[in-house]
C-alpha cells in the first residue's frame, strides 16, 4: 500500500493541502490474488454534494455544527456512481437533531434522502414530545420511517440506508442507530494516558498519523449492527435467513458476513438493521434502533463526530477525534467552499475531515483497486472556543459506556441453530475487508453501491 518511512518514526500531519487531481499506481492482480504489476490510473476529485454549518446553544452553551458530504467514485470510471450519504442539522424549541444516512442499493439515494426529510419533518412536529420522551421518539421515528418507506413508491426491495440519529436536549445526549453509520464523543478523560506514537514497522503515505494538541478520549456512542453478532445472528436464524461471506473464484471467504435466504442468491445484506431492504426484513433484519442516553458534561466534552464508512472505513476512532482536535480551532466556520485546492483557511472541519478520508482511501486504491465509499460527516462541537480549565471532580462524572455485541468470527453449519455458537464468539468487530466493497444487497452491485 505504497510504504514508506519503514523502521523510522512517522512524519506527523502538519498543515492541510488536498487537491483535485489524483496519480496513483495501482496493483494489478489476476484472479487469484496473484500481483502481476501495477497501472497509473489518474482522476480528478469531485466536489462537496452538501455542506452545511450552524450556531446554536443548548442550556445557554454555545454549540457549533458543521457537515459535510463528499460523493464516491470509481478511479477507473468503469462505474457511475450516485451520493448516496446525506444528512440533517435541524434546532426545534430546546431540541437539536443530526441525522446522518448512508444509502446501498439501487434506490440508495433515494431512500436515504426520504429518510432525511422524514425524519426532519418528524421533529418539526414533534418537538415537545421528543423532549420529554428522546429515547422512545427516536425508535418510534426510525421504524415509522421504515413503515412509511414501505407504502412510498421508492423500490426498497434490495435498497435500503443506515441512519444514526443524535438529540441534544436538557437531559443529555440522546443516541439512535441502524447499520454500521458511527458517532463517537471525543472527551478530556479523567486520568491522562500519555500518547503512543504509531509504530513505524508498516506505514503508508496515505496514511499520516497527527499528533494530537493534548490527550483526548474517544467514546463510541452507537455499535455497529453486523449480522455475525451473537444476538443479531440468533434473531436472523430464527426468522429463516442464514448468516455467510462471499466466496470468491476459487473458494476464498472475503468481506462482511451478509444475511441470506435459505436456497437463495439474495439479498445479501451486510448490516443486521437498516431501513428499507423488505426482501431482508423477511429474514430477520429490522428497523427498530439501537438506543442510549448519556450525560453531557460540557466542561469535559469537546465535540461528537457521526459519520458513514467512508469515513471509519480507513480512520479508527480515536484518529479521527485527534484530527479534529488538531484542526478544528484553525478552520473555516461557514458553508465552506466548494473549490480547490482545499485548506483550513477556506474550509470547515466537516470538509476537511472528509477530505483526509478520501486521501486515506488512495492508499487502499492503490493496494485493493477498489472504489471510493462515499464519505461524510456532522461535527457537533460542544466547546467551540478554547476549553475550560475548569473540570468536573470525579465524582461528579459517571463512566460513558455501551455493551458491545459479541462477535462470531467463524460460523459452523452445524452451531447455527445451537447454543454452542456462543462459545465461538468474540468481543470485537470483523474488519472490513476493501476488495469487497459492495456494503449493501449483492444484487444491487452492477447498478449502484
Amino acid at each position: 500500500m505504497g510504504n514508506c518511512c519503514l523502521n523510522s518514526a512517522p512524519e506527523f500531519l502538519q498543515e492541510l493541502v488536498y487537491t483535485s487531481f489524483a496519480n496513483l499506481k495501482v496493483y494489478d492482480r489476476d484472479s487469484d490474488g496473484t500481483i502481476k504489476g501495477r497501472s497509473n490510473v489518474q482522476f480528478e476529485l469531485s466536489s462537496p454534494v452538501l455542506q452545511s454549518s450552524l450556531n446554536c446553544k443548548l442550556n445557554n452553551h454555545a454549540i457549533r455544527i458543521t457537515g459535510c458530504a463528499i460523493p464516491g467514485l470509481d478511479p477507473r470510471k468503469n462505474r457511475a456512481k450516485d451520493c448516496q450519504d446525506t444528512y440533517a442539522i435541524v434546532e426545534k424549541g430546546n431540541v437539536i437533531m443530526t441525522s446522518l444516512f448512508d444509502g446501498h442499493g439501487k434506490e440508495g439515494k433515494k431512500i436515504s434522502h426520504f429518510c432525511r426529510d422524514f425524519m426532519s419533518n418528524y421533529l418539526e412536529n414533534n418537538y415537545e414530545d421528543i423532549e420529554s420522551d428522546p429515547i422512545g421518539n427516536i425508535e418510534r421515528m426510525t421504524v415509522l420511517c421504515d413503515e412509511a418507506l414501505k407504502k412510498s413508491d421508492i423500490d426498497s426491495i434490495l435498497s435500503g440506508t443506515t441512519a444514526v440519529v443524535v438529540l441534544f436536549t436538557s437531559t443529555g445526549i440522546h443516541v439512535g442507530s441502524v447499520g454500521d453509520s458511527r458517532a463517537v464523543l471525543s472527551t478530556i478523560p479523567k486520568t491522562n494516558t500519555p500518547y503512543q506514537v504509531p509504530a513505524a514497522s508498516y506505514y503508508n503515505r496515505f496514511k499520516r498519523p497527527v499528533l494530537p494538541l493534548r490527550i483526548l478520549k474517544a467514546i463510541p456512542l452507537t455499535i455497529d449492527q453486523k449480522p455475525n453478532h451473537f444476538d443479531e445472528l440468533k434473531r436472523i436464524i430464527a426468522s429463516g435467513g442464514f448468516v455467510e461471506r462471499v466466496k470468491d473464484e476459487i473458494g476464498n471467504e472475503i468481506g462482511p458476513f451478509r444475511v441470506w435466504k435459505k436456497r437463495g442468491i439474495m439479498p445479501g445484506l451486510a448490516v443486521s438493521r437498516s431501513i428499507g431492504d423488505r426482501m431482508a426484513k423477511e429474514v430477520g433484519v429490522i428497523s427498530t434502533p439501537v438506543n442510549h442516553t448519556f450525560p453531557l458534561y460540557f466542561n469535559r466534552d469537546q465535540f461528537i463526530v457521526i459519520a458513514s464508512d467512508g469515513i471509519w472505513d480507513t480512520m479508527e476512532n480515536l484518529e479521527v477525534v485527534n484530527f479534529v482536535e488538531r484542526f478544528r480551532h484553525s478552520s473555516k466556520f461557514s458553508s465552506g467552499a466548494s473549490d480547490f485546492p482545499v485548506n483550513t483557511n477556506n474550509s470547515t472541519i466537516a470538509r476537511l475531515l472528509c477530505e483526509e478520508a478520501r486521501y486515506r482511501w488512495f492508499g487502499i486504491i492503490e493496494d485493493e483497486d477498489v472504489v471510493i465509499d462515499d464519505i461524510s460527516c456532522v461535527i457537533i462541537e460542544m466547546n467551540c472556543l478554547e476549553p475550560s480549565t475548569t473540570i468536573e471532580p470525579e465524582s461528579s462524572t459517571e463512566e460513558r459506556n455501551i455493551k458491545g455485541f459479541q462477535s462470531i468470527t467463524t460460523i459452523d453449519e452445524s452451531k447455527k441453530e445451537d447454543e454452542k455458537a456462543r462459545e465461538s464468539a468474540e468481543p470485537g468487530k470483523v474488519k472490513v475487508v476493501r476488495r469487497d466493497f459492495v456494503r449493501g444487497s449483492t444484487a444491487a452491485v452492477e447498478e449502484n453501491e
